[in-house]
């Protein structure tokens, strides 16, 4: 798989079955998946000792919603997808939401894989 089979990934995920296939997804297209975490607050913890090249998060997690991840991801310039069931709307959702690729959920085959690699590229191109 080239390049990719270096890549880390960290997932958002607080559905067990979303954050498996997701995992396996990713898994399947050669990228590292270094931890699948549930909480926001878990995610800021475990940022706190480790760097992916890329994160998938739901905006919404078990203690709710994750914006202090997503600001703290742009600040350490690691890219990121927004893995949502819910549209992007500017009277609900913090700004920093809008740098990340937006995934809808239900996601097709391949559409989180592809919208990691877009992410990458986009920060390698930068």
């Amino acid at each position: 798989m080239g390049s990719q089979s270096v890549l880390s990934v960290v997932v958002l995920e607080d559905e067990a079955l979303i954050a498996l296939d997701v995992e396996q997804s990713l898994c399947d297209a050669g990228y590292n998946v270094l931890a699948v975490l549930p909480s926001s607050s878990e995610a800021l913890e475990w940022l706190q000792s480790n760097s992916p090249d890329v994160a998938v998060l739901d905006i919404e997690l078990n203690d709710g919603n994750c914006e202090a991840v997503a600001r703290l991801l742009h600040e350490r310039n690691i890219p990121f997808v927004v893995h949502s069931a819910i549209a992007f709307d500017p009277r609900y959702h913090d700004p920093i939401f809008q740098k990340g690729t937006w995934v809808s959920k239900p996601a097709g085959d391949g559409d989180v894989t592809n919208a990691v690699a877009a992410c990458v590229r986009r920060r390698s191109a930068a």
